[in-house]
């Protein structure tokens, strides 16, 4: 009788103990779901809703119609069921695209938890040659992922690229025009074109990448709403570029106390010179947008 109480008390704890690390994790994944905003008004379809989700010092970004939308990297690994519960939780049931900005554990980290969870059309890489493709855990993973899932895998280099994914919701993607060896410089640059308003994701496209892309005038560069490149590091204001871009708003994807110092100070300043509005996911969290033909405001 002492072996079977015994037994039974193993049990208890066992039971008590997995309830806890659920509990746990219930309770990660809720840190970055919007939380002040009802999901069934996301999941309508009378508006397109872009998201910049907090995934810490990384970066992730859902454009959303209805139960549909496009995802723009994932964070690390650690952040790829809590971007899996995001999506689902604001009503996506089905990716019609994936973009996987650059090969870096910061962006695409996540992507293969999300593609393996969520069916996915396809996916969009940057196309890279033998001296510059990783040979890291992380981007092997992805493409094993893709593979395991029949994804149609779309790599793209020195070219525009351009989808419609309804009447008022366009992808444009700038490739990078040269070959780098650094990754940084290897970053699709998105244009999401809402109704009248288009958002530029940056990824972590760094001087030499944008100083290329803006020599290529057949590209319009205007957009009303930027995602700062590289977490908003130095590296990455090319005055230049982000002088045709022009826009009203930047965001600024970082970790808080993140041991780069992100977003740096000449990120802060062009951002103040220019009378931008500043938007960061480690003061605020996850940061969305609605956006109608009227226009597009933020969602508190």
């Amino acid at each position: 009788m002492a072996k079977r109480k015994s037994k039974k008390k193993m049990k208890k704890l066992i039971g008590l103990i997995i309830a806890i690390i659920l509990a746990f994790f219930a309770y990660e994944a809720k840190d970055v779901i919007t939380e002040n905003v009802d999901v069934s008004e996301f999941a309508k379809g009378d508006a397109v809703y872009v998201h910049f989700i907090d995934v810490g010092q990384g970066s992730s970004t859902l454009i959303q119609r209805g139960t549909t939308g496009v995802l723009i990297d994932a964070g690390e690994k650690d952040y790829g069921y809590m971007v899996t519960d995001y999506v689902r939780n604001v009503g996506v049931t089905e990716l019609e695209a994936v973009v996987a900005s650059h090969p870096h554990s910061d962006h695409i980290g996540g992507l293969d938890d999300v593609i393996n969870e969520i069916p996915t059309d396809k996916i969009i890489l940057p196309e890279l040659e033998e001296f510059n493709t990783p040979t890291t855990r992380v981007y092997e993973d992805l493409l094993e992922a893709i593979y395991d899932n029949g994804i149609n895998a779309e790599f793209i280099f020195d070219e525009g690229y351009h989808v419609n994914f309804d009447d008022d919701i366009t992808l444009r993607v700038v490739a990078p025009v040269e070959q780098s060896d650094n990754l940084n410089d290897m970053s699709l640059i998105c244009y999401i074109e809402a109704f009248d308003t288009t958002f530029c994701v940056l990824g972590d496209a760094e001087k030499d990448e944008l100083r290329s892309i803006h020599n290529e005038t057949i590209y319009d560069f205007g957009a009303d709403v930027i995602a700062m490149g590289h977490h908003g590091s130095s590296t990455s204001i090319y005055k230049p570029y982000l002088d045709a871009v022009n826009a009203d708003v930047a965001v600024i994807s970082c970790g808080k106390d993140n041991s780069y110092g992100h977003p740096h100070k000449e990120a802060l300043d062009y951002i103040s010179e220019n009378a931008m509005t500043s938007l960061r996911t480690d003061e605020l969290g996850d940061i969305v947008f609605k956006v109608t033909a009227e226009g597009y405001s933020l969602v508190e």
